[in-house]
């Protein structure tokens, strides 16, 4: 048996593979999706990813809410894939992420260039047929 399969075994059984909240734009309900993160790496038995998780997936909804109009729907999802935990962020606007040269004086601008860094399997985005928006996706390799 690899590690993957060993981590998958130790998972309660009836865990779902994915959890999925959709909430209103607005700064202060960013948390929502970190305690997502945390009922999921609970459910799955990986608390070694709930840090990492929250973080990747606090910039992704940052980001959503920044660049999507206050108030609107947004969707967050965690996922667990074969051989990886993956994080989705969806929101209505058409922009694509765009990192930014950061300023090292600047308060802001890094998130997903941590992202980056810390999506150990890979990460990007994808638009939604129809002109719907887009999901910003990372995965952390189990």
């Amino acid at each position: 048996m690899n590690g993957i399969r060993d981590l998958r075994d130790k998972r309660p059984s009836k865990a779902p593979d994915e959890f999925a909240l959709r909430w209103r734009a607005y700064p202060e309900s960013v948390y929502l999706t970190r305690s997502l993160v945390s009922q999921a790496c609970g459910a799955w038995g990986l608390p070694h990813l709930d840090y990492v998780g929250r973080t990747i997936m606090s910039e992704l909804a940052t980001n959503a809410v920044v660049h999507a109009v206050e108030g609107h729907e947004i969707q967050a999802w965690v996922t667990l894939l074969d051989g990886a935990v993956e994080f989705r962020v969806w929101d209505p606007s058409h922009a694509p992420p765009v990192m930014p040269e950061t300023d090292v004086e600047a308060e802001g601008g890094r998130g997903l260039m941590m992202v980056r860094l810390l999506a150990t399997g890979g990460c990007g985005y994808r638009y939604i047929d129809g002109g719907r928006g887009k999901v910003v996706w990372a995965r952390l390799a189990l």
